[in-house]
């Protein structure tokens, strides 16, 4: 492979938010994520499950035939977080911990409801996915159920937000992966990145409540996202996830200090208090803004 055209693959892997190492590992999706075990296509994508050892991951397949990876889950441990960026988004309890009742916007296979499931089974957790066969497969393949405290709901985010019920401690939005732009489903995610829907976001949030966002840092248009969110939060501090082409925003509704010395410091207090298969340490010197 040429030098230029080495380099252009590398750009495109990072704008999929799939970190280069990883890729130079694993060169296909077989190789990475394993055979396909289920495949269907819904009204907004193309979906597949793959499965390698006891790890399933979900993968969206876009019009090239590009797919990917949402979310992974070890069926033999669903409450460890197998992909970087999920870890990274848990950055938001440096701002708010504990967290009563949170919202996910976006499902995938449910990773990260599991793992609030495990960790945290007090925890209200509320799932809003649009579409219908995400939160079949979330069900039937990564053994994802409603129960007392997990509220599943079909819905779209932007109208969910909208109807203006409830309070939630953190709203997590892994929503924004790119979409087939047959599907209509790019325009409907273009919504949720708007200064109008991002106000109504904060409005939902109780005092001290936080968001944390995952943008993909090669993608254009994050600049733009990043400008809309330091707009409508008074807080925001910003981290590069290792291994991967993402990065985590964390925004506080009210205009919380969020200075690297005072991150650090809650990382370490929360690392010795909590048990998350992962360091709040070694994330937090991530931070880039």
């Amino acid at each position: 492979m040429k030098p230029t055209s080495l380099a252009a693959l590398v750009i495109a892997l990072l704008g999929a938010g799939i970190g280069v190492l990883s890729w130079l590992a694993f060169p296909t999706p077989e190789a990475r994520y394993g055979p396909v075990i289920h495949e269907v296509r819904s009204d907004f994508s193309l979906i597949r499950v793959r499965e390698r050892g006891t790890v399933r991951s979900l993968l969206f397949v876009d019009e090239a035939g590009r797919e990917q990876c949402q979310s992974s889950v070890d069926l033999a441990n669903p409450g460890r977080l197998e992909l970087a960026y999920s870890r990274g988004i848990f950055l938001s309890f440096l701002v708010r911990h504990p967290q009563d009742h949170v919202l996910i916007l976006g499902l995938g296979g449910g990773g990260m409801v599991r793992f609030l499931n495990h960790h945290f089974p007090g925890t209200v957790v509320e799932a809003v996915e649009i579409d219908p066969a995400v939160v079949d497969i979330a069900s039937s393949h990564f053994g994802l159920i409603d129960g007392p405290t997990t509220r599943l709901q079909t819905a779209d985010a932007f109208d969910f937000i909208a109807s203006g019920e409830g309070a939630f401690d953190a709203i997590y939005f892994d929503a924004f992966l790119r979409a087939p732009e047959a599907s209509g489903l790019e325009e409907k995610t273009r919504r949720l990145k708007t200064r109008e829907f991002l106000g109504q976001v904060r409005d939902r949030l109780a005092p001290g409540g936080v968001v944390a966002f995952n943008l993909i840092a090669a993608d254009p248009r994050t600049g733009e996202d990043l400008a809309a969110i330091r707009e409508i939060f008074p807080g925001v501090a910003r981290f590069a996830i290792p291994k991967s082409g993402n990065q985590v925003v964390i925004a506080s509704r009210e205009a919380t200090a969020l200075d690297q010395a005072f991150l650090t410091m809650r990382a370490a207090e929360l690392d010795d208090l909590l048990d998350l298969g992962f360091s709040l340490t070694d994330l937090v010197r991530g931070r880039i803004e």
